[in-house]
């Protein structure tokens, strides 16, 4: 077997995206562009036509939900769930312990107290059986996250959600165009939360978008991301300003088009990529649940075993396979439990009283699971991979078997 290309050898390609299937739409991005500068109509109200009222209306349609409203980003989306839902002060609420930070940072924003569980070692995603140990008289919601690319097991989330009688906030940031036995993520819960940041599968530099399928609650949206103002009579929350720009919407309506080919698409290379996992040795994919009937994701995850490889360091053979392929590979989310971006307990805000601030410190939270993730094997690469067409696949298992054939050389060069 030939040198790793980080040794000095001849990489197996020099970009395994040298040929990609996706489509990009920045003909319909320019145009949606000019259209809302000319239109002089730059915000998004309820009672006015925009260019934010006509994607709010196709993102509503594209995922078969009855109601959408567009925000400023996927954080205040699930901040503005929660307080829709009337989570606060005393309120306990189930997030992952492997997620962005946001998830659990909003559920502080409300002054309630994100209890971190751990996930299934095989999708990354919440574990159902830890959110039903973790729940108390003080439960009332729980927060299952989409993450990379394996959607939560609603199947076994649903009645626990009925069960205890919980509101239950499906954070979809990373799965835009998911679907679960053919219905559309974010559409199973009483919210299904966006983000449109710059890293997104769609993003129009920052934004975010609530899905939901009540009307009451869709009013009470609008009044929150608009001020507090009354648009229906008797729904009034305060708030503050929370609305998207219509040049945002504009990038936006370029980026649903391009996604409503690529996603398909994206389906298929995902499972042409798992079957090229498959076939590699000391490693496996992830775990894909059989009611998953259209998979999107923001990265490609699959499992490394570093006793199959002798000892090899994680960090060793991501970086030798991003050398192999000229794509980056990195790590999982650092759990929560020891995050460096989620200190919500040193933010004089939050700061209500002892048992509050004892009750929000991350580190009173054990979870084994999503730290042997983090640590020994999650490889984690951007969502782009996707556009590897299948035919291209094989050079992924071509990589892997080079890595490890040349393990031990691996291991000495690391020393």
């Amino acid at each position: 077997m030939s040198k790793p290309a980080c040794l000095g050898g001849s990489p197996v390609t020099k970009n395994i995206l040298e040929k990609s299937d996706f489509t990009f739409r920045r003909d319909l991005e320019r145009k949606y562009l000019l259209e809302v500068y000319e239109s002089r109509v730059w915000d998004d109200w309820p009672d006015e036509e925009s260019m934010a009222s006509v994607f709010r209306k196709e993102w509503a349609e594209f995922n078969g939900s009855n109601y959408c409203a567009l925000l400023t980003n996927g954080t205040h989306t699930l901040q503005v769930a929660l307080e829709t839902l009337d989570i606060g002060y005393g309120d306990e609420v189930i997030v992952p312990g492997i997620t962005w930070q946001a998830t659990a940072s909003a559920v502080c924003d409300v002054n309630a107290v994100p209890v971190l569980v751990d996930v299934d070692p095989e999708t990354l995603c919440i574990d159902p059986q830890k959110v039903e140990e973790a729940i108390t008289a003080n439960t009332r919601a729980i927060i299952p996250v989409h993450l990379y690319h394996r959607m939560a097991d609603l199947d076994r989330l649903l009645p626990i959600v009925d069960k205890h009688n919980l509101f239950m906030v499906e954070d979809c940031a990373h799965t835009h165009g998911s679907q679960w036995n053919c219905k559309a993520a974010g559409t199973f819960g009483d919210f299904g939360s966006f983000s449109f940041q710059s890293s997104k599968l769609m993003t129009g530099g920052e934004g975010g978008a609530l899905l939901m399928q009540d009307e009451v609650n869709y009013w009470k949206v609008v009044s929150q991301k608009s001020c507090g103002r009354e648009y229906k009579p008797g729904v009034r929350l305060h708030s503050g300003n929370y609305r998207m720009t219509g040049f945002q919407a504009a990038v936006l309506r370029g980026q649903l088009a391009a996604l409503k080919h690529n996603a398909p698409i994206m389906d298929r290379n995902g499972l042409a990529l798992d079957r090229a996992v498959a076939e590699a040795p000391g490693v496996k994919p992830l775990r894909r649940n059989e009611h998953i009937t259209r998979q999107c994701g923001y990265s490609y995850v699959f499992l490394y075993d570093r006793e199959f490889y002798d000892g090899l360091e994680l960090t060793d053979f991501r970086r030798a396979l991003s050398e192999e392929l000229g794509f980056e590979f990195d790590t999982a989310y650092t759990p929560l439990s020891h995050s460096e971006l989620y200190t919500p307990h040193y933010k004089k805000r939050h700061h209500l009283n002892k048992a509050y601030l004892q009750a929000i410190t991350p580190s009173r939270w054990h979870l084994p699971v999503a730290d042997d993730l983090w640590q020994n094997k999650a490889v984690v690469g951007l969502w782009q991979l996707y556009g590897c067409p299948p035919d291209r696949a094989k050079l992924l298992t071509d990589a892997i078997t080079k890595i490890y054939a040349n393990r031990h050389e691996l291991m000495k060069a690391s020393k």
